[in-house]
């Protein structure tokens, strides 16, 4: 009969432990879950943020090149447009060397 009872024991003590590790394993993978919950977010974040600046940036390029169609200068245009001279040439520049491109490649260009 005590053979018995230490098998029942034994058993008692293993399942116990193999619990344990299953809701460690649960903990682990909520964590997990959660983990790729919160990076999706930010990453949905950080592209919608990066979107408007891309937006604004081509909105930019559109007026300056339309200013450059007037006759404008790179000063003028900058005055204009309350924008950094750096930029307004930048897009100036990129205009002359591939004048075939959208507001959208030269986006590209000036921020990579």
């Amino acid at each position: 009969m005590s053979e018995m009872t230490m098998d029942f024991e034994a058993y008692f003590r293993e399942t116990k432990a193999i619990m344990a590790e299953l809701e460690r394993a649960d903990r682990q993978r909520e964590w997990l879950e959660q983990g790729k919950r919160m990076g999706k977010q930010e990453g949905l974040e950080q592209g919608i943020e990066r979107g408007l600046e891309r937006g604004e940036l081509c909105k930019v390029i559109k007026l300056v090149l339309k200013n450059v169609k007037k006759g404008k200068s790179v000063p003028e245009i900058a005055e204009i447009l309350d924008e950094d001279e750096t930029l307004i040439r930048q897009i100036f520049i990129c205009h002359e060397e591939h004048p075939e491109w959208t507001a959208d490649q030269i986006a590209t260009r000036i921020r990579s």
